[in-house]
């Protein structure tokens, strides 16, 4: 799984890289990524034919009670989705969402 991301983000850093701007398929092909904060994981995936937004999801694997933690503060989301923004692309705005995640949208000109 290591080996698919790294694969991913060299091939993606090679396109922005090599002067490429970003567009929906380069966008619609990141590969979903984990992020750790201190009390959460989050999935990040991009939305398909939303621009340059990534669907931030609380993770569970069973063995964390979501519910015990509480829901994941604006603090907590924007420290993830900072850290899920491509190469090449900033983070410009969180909305949260009723499923207790965020969309993050970036800007990747």
């Amino acid at each position: 799984m290591k080996t698919c991301l790294l694969v991913s983000a060299l091939l993606l850093g090679a396109c922005v890289s090599s002067g490429a701007s970003w567009s929906a398929s380069t966008w619609d092909g990141l590969v979903p990524q984990t992020i750790a904060t201190q009390n959460y994981a989050f999935l990040a995936a991009p939305m398909a034919g939303q621009g340059f937004k990534l669907k931030l999801s609380i993770k569970t694997d069973g063995s964390f009670g979501v519910a015990s933690a509480g829901p994941p503060t604006d603090d907590q989301l924007t420290e993830a989705a900072i850290v899920a923004a491509p190469d090449g692309c900033t983070f410009v705005s969180l909305e949260r969402t009723p499923d207790g995640g965020a969309e993050a949208d970036y800007d990747c000109s």
